[in-house]
């Protein structure tokens, strides 16, 4: 059977991504071939995905170090690749991830200050092999703007209440990441209406279709 397509989504706090990764799915459930579809997250999309997500996420006793914050993610990666994504592409299916180790490189990388995102780029071939995206969605917006915005998205999870430093460094990871793998990635400006975002993600789809 052919080899599948995967569509990644990524952008800081409070871009919508969340709110487009819905719209997307009642879309693909009115679709003929919707079981042709699969949607998954990170941290998660396993079961010890979502262990994992929930200790990254909301374990205040006892805070993962940053090194060890990468590490978790990099497990549930592994263990969602291997046991999902992988098996779902050999398919045919169209795989769709609610965030992949672009978020990595911006979050970790850039904005915790670990490494390079050519090291991190390093680390997950060797963890994950050669599997990348086919096209990547990054929902780009401002820092200043995703700060008005989240005042009103409470609660906040561990990594959503960091400062404004920090998701100002996260921005410029993904700029960065957007820019070195430029081929997969449509940017686009997370300022618009939500309907205007979607279409321009419904095209894309289609067109891949």
């Amino acid at each position: 059977m052919n080899k599948g397509k995967f569509i990644t989504f990524e952008g800081g706090e409070a871009c919508g991504k969340t709110t487009q990764v819905n719209k997307l799915k009642e879309y693909i459930a009115s679709l003929p071939n919707s079981d042709r579809f699969l949607l998954v997250r990170e941290p998660g999309g396993t079961a010890l995905g979502e262990e994992l997500r929930r200790l990254i996420l909301n374990y205040e006793t006892d805070k993962p170090t940053a090194m060890a914050e990468l590490m978790m993610f990099f497990a549930s990666r592994c263990q969602l690749v291997e046991k999902v994504i992988k098996p779902a592409l050999a398919e045919g299916k169209i795989v769709i991830a609610d965030r992949f180790y672009d978020s990595t490189i911006a979050y970790q990388g850039e904005a915790r200050g670990l490494m390079s995102a050519e090291e991190i780029l390093s680390l997950t071939r060797l963890i994950i092999g050669d599997l990348k995206p086919d096209l990547t969605f990054y929902l780009k917006l401002s820092p200043e703007e995703a700060f008005k915005r989240k005042t009103n998205a409470l609660p906040l999870d561990r990594i959503e209440k960091e400062g404004i430093l920090f998701h100002q460094k996260v921005a410029k990871g993904y700029d960065y990441i957007a820019n070195l793998e430029s081929e997969r990635f449509c940017v686009i400006d997370a300022s618009k209406t939500p309907d205007e975002i979607f279409e321009v993600i419904k095209s894309k789809i289609e067109e891949m279709m």
